[in-house]
């Protein structure tokens, strides 16, 4: 039996399309392995292709189904990381974890391959109709159920600087879009039929401009001249299981401080703690907000992440994952409420149904506490007193959001701050892969990104993506370095958004046909 007829029959076929999705997981942060997806990709659809006509859409679905769930298998393995934290509590969640929650995402990989099935054309045509399909089905895993766009093939191409650039026009959508081209072109330089050969050639013609172009704008930036301003980040390095222990607490607290007064040989003018830095609610506690006042430098301010609640006795009692802004004088000049909660992690979906079925308190979030927090109004520009340069928050996953982390109708902030705390995920590529999206934000949006980990990868990138200084998983250090400036032009993307990403999914439908005509 040969090899093709080998994967037309379906369990064969489902365990080779497995493997391949996990291959191409490998083009992700940090192995950076992009080739690797390029002949996942390319070899899968030889596979779909073969399938098409030949099965039923329910098998077709299913291909495409072990390919989405080797894919995420091998690409968010990490998630499980976060329940070991808690091992008794939570043991039974890491089966779904691991495979869960990879199975759901594969769905929609299998609804890609559906929609394939049933374009009405055959050969090239069909090829840019799958990339359009995927992208669409793509662009609705990152919006539905509040949306999960973690591991777009478009970011893949973090290894490349010059590739990167592109985002500021099409964001990662196009890239996604562009890694389709030229993997399912990729068999077509061999094909038989000279159009075909043409096109595929084309594809990889528009990408080598694509790189000239990003290698251009990498050369010649245009960013916004503003006085120098430092700042400090710090990673204090907190293992999980310490960062909320109460016999912890206070030595957490000390090195925070500890870290905030090092000297430094820059004029600093804000420090910057991570997510959950402090374990108690600072807007009731005075004497501690003197305590870090005391620890800055004159006149500057700090980040701090910390919970917020709503004052004793008023009811509903209310709590938000915030980030404070706190000035030499330990007042509460301005903070920014995360709006996009991770579900399960910090509140639990359809609790009085679940409370009903499993008793109450059965089921519990991942994080510490018994209340959900309550989510904020979504990205804000944040004013500061005046010399400081106003800001987006963005509170752990919600940088990975495309289109999602700045307000666009209101003022262009001067830089976008990202706290977070991956110290959930241990060794593993989680943090790598969070730390990537991040870089992508910057370009997308044309404003540098400052990112604060209490574990994981700190690190500041200016608006073109480039790395300014970073702090390694592990290490508890700090950072300091003076902020980018934005982009003097505001980027395609950051003012069209997700219309770009429609158009290019119309666009290629377009070309899929036109291509259709050819016989």
């Amino acid at each position: 039996m040969d090899f093709l007829q080998l994967t037309l029959k379906p369990w064969p076929g489902r365990a080779f399309a497995f493997v391949l999705g996990a291959i191409g997981a490998l083009a992700f942060a940090p192995v950076f392995l992009l080739p690797a997806l390029i002949l996942a990709l390319s070899g899968i659809w030889f596979m779909l292709e073969q399938n098409i006509g030949k099965t039923s859409l329910s098998k077709i679905f299913w291909l495409g189904w072990w390919f989405g769930l080797g894919h995420f298998t091998a690409g968010l393995y990490w998630i499980a990381n976060a329940l070991t934290v808690d091992l008794s509590a939570f043991w039974w969640l890491i089966p779904f974890a691991l495979f869960g929650i990879p199975a759901v995402l594969a769905v929609f990989t299998g609804l890609s391959f559906v929609g394939t099935a049933l374009w009405p054309y055959k050969g090239i045509s069909r090829a840019f109709a799958f990339a359009a399909i995927w992208i669409g089905f793509e662009w609705i895993r990152g919006h539905i159920f509040t949306g999960f766009p973690w591991n777009l093939l478009g970011y893949a191409w973090a290894i490349s600087p010059e590739m990167l650039q592109s985002a500021s026009l099409w964001g990662v959508y196009g890239l996604s879009l562009l890694t389709l081209f030229l993997s399912l072109t990729l068999g077509y330089f061999v094909g038989k039929r000279p159009f075909d050969r043409t096109v595929a050639f084309s594809v990889y013609l528009i990408a080598g401009l694509v790189w000239f172009w990003g290698y251009d704008r990498l050369n010649h930036p245009n960013v916004i001249s503003s006085p120098p301003f430092a700042l400090r980040i710090v990673q204090p390095s907190i293992p999980q299981t310490l960062k909320w222990d109460a016999k912890s607490q206070e030595d957490n607290f000390k090195l925070l401080l500890e870290m905030t007064k090092r000297p430094s040989t820059f004029p600093l003018k804000a420090v910057i703690w991570p997510e959950s830095a402090v374990s108690f609610f600072l807007e009731q506690e005075a004497f501690r907000r003197d305590l870090i006042a005391e620890a800055l430098p004159k006149d500057a301010l700090i980040f701090i992440g910390a919970i917020r609640r709503t004052p004793k006795g008023e009811t509903p009692r209310r709590v938000w994952n915030s980030l404070l802004v706190l000035n030499d004088k330990g007042s509460i000049v301005a903070y920014y409420d995360k709006a996009h909660l991770v579900p399960f992690g910090e509140y639990l979906p359809f609790r009085e149904a679940l409370d009903s079925i499993f008793g109450k308190g059965t089921i519990k979030k991942v994080t510490v506490g018994t209340i959900d927090f309550s989510s904020g109004p979504g990205p804000q520009t944040v004013n500061l007193p005046e010399g400081f340069p106003a800001f987006s928050g963005l509170v752990c996953y919600e940088v990975i959001f495309p289109s999602a982390v700045v307000n666009a109708s209101q003022p262009r902030p001067g830089w976008m701050i990202n706290i977070t705390n991956d110290a959930w995920y241990g060794n593993s590529s989680g943090p790598y892969q969070h730390l990537e999206m991040t870089r992508f934000r910057a370009v997308e949006e044309g404003i540098p990104i400052v990112r604060a980990a209490n574990n994981g990868v700190s690190a500041v990138f200016d608006a073109y993506g480039r790395n300014m200084g970073n702090i390694g998983l592990n290490k508890q250090e700090v950072l300091d370095v003076f902020l980018p400036t934005p982009t003097y032009t505001v980027p395609l993307y950051a003012r069209w958004g997700d219309w770009i990403t429609l158009a290019l999914i119309i666009g290629t439908l377009a070309v899929a046909w036109a291509l259709s005509w050819k016989k």
